[in-house]
């Protein structure tokens, strides 16, 4: 109940159209990590639409069919995400670290990146609007031998507890 109520908060705070839908297994493509995902109103839905939910960025539907569709979540190894740090707007690039969590790519050395940082989409891109949680930063480790920092996130998203989603409507789908 109180997810369910979380989620439809989030529905009406946000500017965005979003289409609810249910997460129904893990992706039948091998070479998509990700989420089939059902809703009666797929079709209002076109392919490289963002995914979200009221705690932030999931992926995007790489795939339709029928009353499904496939999400590529944030921990597919080909998925790459534009973000912001909140703190001091610096931009950089969300990759899926090999495990269970994100690291932040190209950030200079010289850039302060603390703990407890947040980021969020940075608008960059035809695929996600700005301004969606993707994650908080773990640690940061200088390498004075390279140019950029080893950043480690961790996603806003828990991935094992996903239920239901939001798409976002795009204008094309209209």
């Amino acid at each position: 109940n109180i997810r369910l109520r979380k989620l439809i908060q989030f529905k009406y705070k946000t500017q965005y159209d979003l289409l609810p839908a249910k997460v129904i297994g893990y992706s039948p493509i091998d070479i998509v990590t990700g989420v089939l995902l059902s809703s009666e109103d797929i079709r209002d839905v076109v392919k490289n639409s963002a995914v979200m939910t009221s705690d932030g960025l999931v992926g995007k539907v790489v795939k339709l069919s029928g009353n499904y569709a496939i999400c590529q979540i944030l921990l597919d190894p080909n998925n790459r995400v534009s973000v912001r740090v909140q703190r001091n707007r610096e931009l950089g690039m969300i990759a899926w670290d090999g495990g269970k969590g994100l690291i932040l790519e190209y950030i200079p050395n010289t850039v302060e990146i603390r703990p407890g940082d947040v980021l969020y989409t940075s608008g960059f891109s035809q695929i996600y609007p700005p301004n969606i949680k993707v994650g908080t930063v773990l640690r940061a480790e200088v390498n004075t031998e390279q140019l950029f920092q080893r950043i480690s996130i961790k996603p806003s998203v828990n991935f094992n507890r996903l239920e239901e989603v939001y798409i976002l409507k795009s204008e094309q789908s209209e």
